[in-house]
C-alpha cells in the first residue's frame, strides 16, 4: 500500500477539524499528533513536519472574511427561500466537500462563498417559474481574488435549482478559455471534457473523485483542449430542454453567432415580431472579465460593437435568462447606458448595464491586494494613508533604455537590463527557499512583461533563457572561479535583500508560515531548484501553455508575454515579476497585476521589479479603487440600486484614464466645485484615536483663534479667520470617507486656488454651543454646550448622523447682515411661489442654496459642532470620554471653479447637471 503523503494527511486533520464547533490551537495538534502517532506505527506514512503542518493547519483555519457589499433592485423578490429545501444540492455539496478537504479552504471562506452565492442566485430568474424574466447584474472582486471560484459555486447552485444552459464566456484567448475549461472539468464537471484524455485516463477528475452525492449529470458542449471552443455540429446533437448543458467559450464574434445561430434553431417565431425566441429553458450567461469586449464601444444603439451585439441578441432569444458580469475592473460597466425606460428596446435587446444588482465581494484578510502591494499614496476622502506598502517592490529604472515606452515592434534587443538579470536571480533564490520550508512540489512563476509585440518578447525570451542556461550550467558544475562568483553574488542578493524583508513581513503579515531561512540551507538547493526551471513564451507566436496540471510534482517557469499575461491568466506560484510595459488606464493597469492573490507561506520571496512612475500609477490606483469600494458601501447603506446613484472615480492628474475610452462613451469628466455648496461631516468612526485626535486638535486650535469677536445664541463666533489658519486645521482634521464631498485636502485646493481670485479671503468660524445641553466642557477656553445627534444605527462601528444631516438650518446664515438674510429669504419665497420647491406652506426662512449666494464671494463659513458622544456606543459601552468634531463649511457662489475631476456614469451626471450636453 502506497504511504499517506503530506498532502493527503493535511486534508484528513482539516477533515476531522470541520467536525469541532470551534479550533483552538490545542485541537489542532491533537489531530495532528494523534493521526500521524497512529500512521507512524503502522508504517503508512512519509516522513511529515509536525511543525510546518501546524502552522499551516492554523494558518488556514484562522482565515477571516468580511461580508459581500450588495445592490440590488428593490421591486425583485428572493425566490430561493421557498423553493431551498426542495432542492437537493448535489452539485454545489460537492463542490464545497471538494474545496474544504482538496484545495484546504478554511470553512469560514466556503461558508461565505455559500452565503454570497445563495444571495446571487436569488437574485437572478427562478427556473421554476413560468413566464418571461431577464435579469442583469454584476459581480466585483479583486483581481486574482477567487472570482472563479465564486462563479463555479454558482452554477452548480444553479444547475442544481434547474438552469439547463449556462454558457461561460471565459475572455478573448484560447490559453484563457481552455484554462476556464479546465477548472470547470474539475470543479463541476468531475470529468475530462476533452475525449481524448478522458479516455486515456479512464477516471474521474476534481469532485468527480467524491462519492456519496448520487449521479450529477451535465453534458458539455465545450473542451478543454486549446480547438475545444463551440462548433456547429456538436450543437446539432444537443437539444435544449433535456440534461444540463455547459459551453465555455472565447468572446468572439464567429463562436457567439455560432451560439445564436444552434439556439435560434430550437425557438419558436413570435408572430408578433417575427424573431425566434426560446421559452421554458432558462438561461444563465456568465461573463469572465465582463469588461473586457462586453462593454459596447460605439453608439448605443446604432452600430454596437460585434460581440456586445451577440451577447445581446443571444439574452434577447430566451425568454428566460440571466446575465451576470464579473470582473476585477468594474471601471468601464458603470459607464454603460442605463436603460431608458421612455424607449423602445433595440433590436439587440438592453445593453449590459447591471440594472438588477451589483455585488462586491470583499476578499479574505489573507488576500494580497493593491494596496497592500503599494500602500496608498494620498488620502481617501480626507483619511491618512492606511496601509503601509510590503517591502516587495525594486526600481527597474534601466528598462527604459532596452524597452522604450513608444517603442515599434521591429525593436533590436541587443542585451537586458542588470535589473532583469537581478530579477532572474531571485527567482531562482525564491524557488530554493521555498523547497527549504517543504514547499517542494508546488508552482513556481516568473512573469516578465516588457513590451506588447511578440517579435520583440521572442527576442527577450532568446536571452532569458541564455541567461537561464548560464546559471544553470555554473551551478551543475559546481566548481571553479565562476562558480565561486555566482554563489558569493547570490548570497549578497540573498542577505543584502531577503533576510531583512522576511523579519519586516513576518512583523506585518503574521503569516506563521514564513520562517527566517538560514543561507546554508538555501545555497544546497539552488542547483534542483535552478535545474527545474523552463522558459515559456505566452503570446500569438507560442505554442506553448502554462499547463500546471500537467505538472503535479510542480512547473517552474518564467513566463515572458504581453497582452495574453494581462488579463484573466492565472499565474500559479507567482513569486516575481517584472513588470515595466507603461499603461494609461486603470483597468488595464489592475488587470496586467497579476501579481496580486494568495501567498500565504512564500510572500517574503516575492518581489515586483518596476518603475517609479508604474508604482505612482499602482498607488494611485490603490485609492481609486478603495474610493470605489466605499463609494459602493456608502450606495449599500443608503439603500439604493444600481440605477440610483452614479458611480464617480478619480482621475490622475498626469492623465491616468479610468479606463479606455472608447468604453467610457457614456460617462463625463465632471469638474466638482465647492462653490455654492454646504459640505458637511455626517459619518463618523467610532475610532477612539481618531475622534480624540481630532477633537484635541480642534481645543488647541479654537485657543489659538483669540478672543472671540461676537457671541450669538450661545456660539461663539470669529469674524476675520485667515486661509492659512482653515489650511492648518483641514491639514490634520480625520474624517471618514462616507462624509463625502468634505475632502480636506480637495478643500484646502479649492481655497487656495480661488484665493488667486480674491475669493474665500476671509472666513467665519463658529463654535456651535447648544443652550439645552445636558453636558458642557471648556473647549478652547470657551464653556461650550454640546450637540445631541441621534445615530440611524445605534452600537454599529459607524456613527451615521440621523436624516444624514449635521448642521441646524439657521446655524447656515448665522454670520449673514439683515439685508443679506432678508435677499435669502426673498428668493426662496420666490422660488417657492414659482413651484420650485416640494414646500405647501410659504417658507418664513430662507433655504441653504439661496443663503448662499447671498454670502459674499469673499467670505467663507466654518461651523465647528462638539457632538455629546454620551450615547454614541460601540458593543454596548461609550468608546470616548470626549466629544466627537462634527464640521461644515458653507461656500459662496462662485464665477470661478476649480479643477477637481471625477469620471461619472450617466446617472450622476443627469441627477446633478442634467441633460443639457447637447451644444456642447
Amino acid at each position: 500500500m502506497d504511504k499517506y503523503g503530506y498532502d493527503e494527511v493535511k486534508a484528513t486533520v482539516m477533515k476531522r477539524l470541520r467536525k469541532e464547533e470551534t479550533v483552538t490551537s490545542g485541537k489542532i495538534s491533537k489531530e495532528i499528533n494523534a493521526l500521524l502517532d497512529a500512521f507512524e506505527a503502522a508504517g503508512l506514512v512519509e516522513e511529515i513536519d509536525r511543525n510546518l503542518l501546524f502552522r499551516e493547519i492554523s494558518s488556514q483555519v484562522s482565515v477571516w472574511q468580511p461580508d459581500p457589499s450588495v445592490l440590488r433592485d428593490k421591486k425583485h423578490k428572493n425566490w430561493l427561500p421557498e423553493r431551498k429545501t426542495e432542492i437537493s444540492w448535489g452539485f454545489w455539496k460537492r463542490y464545497r466537500q471538494y474545496l474544504e478537504e482538496e484545495k484546504s479552504w478554511s470553512s469560514v471562506v466556503t461558508g461565505k462563498l455559500d452565503q454570497v452565492t445563495d444571495a446571487t442566485l436569488g437574485d437572478i430568474g427562478n427556473p421554476a417559474q413560468s413566464g418571461a424574466w431577464d435579469r442583469r447584474g454584476m459581480v466585483v472582486g479583486d483581481v486574482q481574488s477567487g472570482k472563479t471560484a465564486n462563479y463555479t459555486g454558482l452554477i452548480c447552485k444553479a444547475v442544481d435549482a434547474g438552469y439547463k444552459l449556462v454558457i461561460v464566456m471565459a475572455g478573448m484567448t484560447n490559453d484563457l478559455r481552455s484554462q476556464t475549461q479546465s477548472r470547470l472539468d474539475a470543479e463541476f464537471l468531475g470529468f475530462e471534457s476533452e475525449l481524448g484524455k478522458f479516455h486515456e485516463n479512464g477516471s474521474r477528475i476534481g469532485v468527480g473523485k467524491i462519492e456519496d452525492h448520487g449521479q450529477l449529470i451535465v453534458q458539455p458542449l465545450t473542451y478543454s483542449a486549446h480547438g475545444g471552443d463551440f462548433r456547429a455540429r456538436k450543437g446539432t446533437n444537443s437539444q435544449l430542454g433535456g440534461n444540463p448543458l455547459l459551453l465555455v467559450v472565447k468572446k468572439n464574434t464567429s463562436v457567439l453567432n455560432r451560439i445564436l445561430t444552434w439556439v435560434e434553431g430550437q425557438g419558436q417565431t413570435n408572430p408578433e415580431t417575427g424573431e425566434k425566441i426560446v421559452n421554458g429553458i432558462p438561461l444563465l450567461l456568465l461573463d469572465d472579465e465582463a469588461d473586457n469586449a462586453s462593454v459596447n464601444t460605439k453608439d448605443p444603439e446604432e452600430d454596437p460593437t460585434a460581440i456586445n451585439q451577440a451577447i445581446r441578441k443571444i439574452l434577447k432569444t430566451f425568454s428566460q435568462s440571466a446575465y451576470i458580469g464579473y470582473t476585477a475592473t468594474p471601471f468601464a460597466n458603470i459607464f454603460i447606458l442605463p436603460p431608458d425606460e421612455g424607449s423602445e428596446k433595440s433590436k439587440y435587446g438592453e445593453d449590459l448595464f447591471p440594472r438588477n444588482f451589483i455585488y462586491y465581494i470583499n476578499p479574505p484578510d489573507n488576500y494580497i491586494g493593491a494596496t497592500k502591494v503599494f500602500g496608498l499614496s494620498e488620502s481617501i476622502d480626507g483619511l491618512a494613508p492606511v496601509d503601509e506598502s510590503l517591502p516587495l517592490i525594486k526600481h527597474a529604472e534601466d528598462a527604459e533604455q532596452f524597452f522604450p515606452a513608444k517603442h515599434k515592434k521591429n525593436l533590436p534587443v541587443d542585451g537586458l537590463p542588470d535589473t532583469m538579470i537581478e530579477a532572474i536571480r531571485t527567482f531562482i533564490l525564491s524557488c530554493a527557499a521555498r523547497r527549504v520550508r517543504g514547499q517542494k512540489n508546488v508552482h513556481n512563476t516568473m512573469l516578465i512583461h516588457v513590451t506588447r509585440f511578440n517579435d520583440v518578447q521572442e527576442q527577450v525570451i532568446g536571452l532569458v533563457g541564455d541567461e537561464l542556461v548560464s546559471i544553470q550550467r555554473t551551478l551543475e558544475f559546481n566548481t571553479g572561479p565562476q562558480w565561486k562568483q555566482l554563489l558569493a553574488e547570490l548570497k549578497k542578493l540573498w542577505e543584502d535583500d531577503f533576510v531583512k524583508k522576511t523579519s519586516s513581513i513576518i512583523e506585518l503579515t503574521g503569516d506563521s508560515l514564513i520562517t527566517p531561512i538560514q543561507w546554508s540551507e538555501v545555497s544546497r538547493e539552488l542547483t534542483e531548484a535552478a535545474l527545474k526551471i523552463q522558459i515559456r513564451g505566452i503570446n500569438g507566436l507560442a505554442e506553448g501553455v502554462l499547463d500546471y496540471a500537467e505538472h503535479p510534482k510542480g512547473l517552474n517557469v518564467i513566463a515572458v508575454g504581453g497582452d495574453k499575461l494581462s488579463r484573466g491568466l492565472t499565474l500559479d506560484g507567482l513569486s516575481v515579476s517584472y513588470y515595466s510595459r507603461p499603461a494609461k488606464n486603470y483597468d488595464t493597469l489592475l488587470q496586467m497585476g497579476r501579481w496580486f492573490g494568495y501567498r500565504s507561506g512564500y510572500l517574503d520571496l516575492c518581489r515586483l521589479y518596476t518603475t517609479k512612475e508604474i508604482e505612482g500609477w499602482y498607488q494611485h490606483i490603490a485609492v481609486a479603487t478603495e474610493e470605489l469600494k466605499r463609494e459602493f458601501k456608502l450606495m449599500e447603506l443608503s439603500n439604493l440600486d444600481p440605477e440610483a446613484y452614479g458611480l464617480k472615480v478619480r482621475t490622475h492628474a498626469n492623465g491616468l484614464s479610468i479606463t479606455a475610452a472608447n468604453k467610457i462613451r457614456s460617462g463625463k469628466k465632471m469638474q466638482v466645485t465647492f462653490a455654492d455648496s454646504l459640505a458637511q461631516t455626517i459619518v463618523f468612526d467610532k475610532n477612539k484615536n481618531t475622534q480624540e485626535n481630532n477633537f484635541r486638535q480642534v481645543d488647541e486650535w479654537i485657543g489659538g483663534l483669540g478672543s472671540f469677536s461676537a457671541q450669538k445664541k450661545n456660539n461663539y463666533l470669529w469674524d476675520d479667520v485667515k486661509p492659512d489658519q482653515i489650511h492648518k486645521l483641514l491639514a490634520g482634521f480625520k474624517i471618514h470617507p462616507f462624509s463625502r464631498g468634505v475632502d480636506p485636502e480637495l478643500i484646502s485646493k479649492y481655497i487656495e486656488k480661488v484665493n488667486d481670485f480674491g475669493e474665500l479671503k476671509d472666513w467665519t468660524v463658529v463654535l456651535i454651543s447648544s443652550g439645552t445641553a445636558k453636558t458642557r466642557l471648556p473647549i478652547g477656553g470657551h464653556q461650550t454646550g454640546l450637540t445631541e445627534r441621534n445615530e440611524v444605527q445605534p452600537d454599529k462601528d459607524l456613527y451615521w448622523l440621523r436624516n444624514a444631516n449635521l448642521i441646524s438650518p439657521e446655524d447656515q446664515y448665522i454670520d449673514l447682515t439683515g439685508l443679506q438674510v432678508d435677499a435669502a429669504l426673498a428668493a426662496t419665497i420666490d422660488s417657492w411661489a414659482k413651484g420650485e420647491t416640494r414646500h405647501k406652506a410659504q417658507p418664513t426662512s430662507p433655504s441653504g442654496p439661496f443663503i448662499r449666494r447671498a454670502r459674499s464671494p469673499e467670505r467663507g463659513l466654518l461651523l465647528i459642532y462638539p457632538l455629546d458622544s454620551s450615547n454614541v456606543l460601540l458593543d454596548g459601552k461609550r468608546f470616548t470620554d470626549m466629544p466627537i468634531i462634527g464640521m461644515a463649511m458653507s461656500f459662496p457662489a462662485s464665477s470661478n471653479k476649480t479643477t477637481v475631476e471625477y469620471q461619472v456614469n450617466t446617472k450622476y451626471w443627469l441627477d446633478r447637471y442634467g441633460d443639457d450636453e447637447d451644444d456642447v
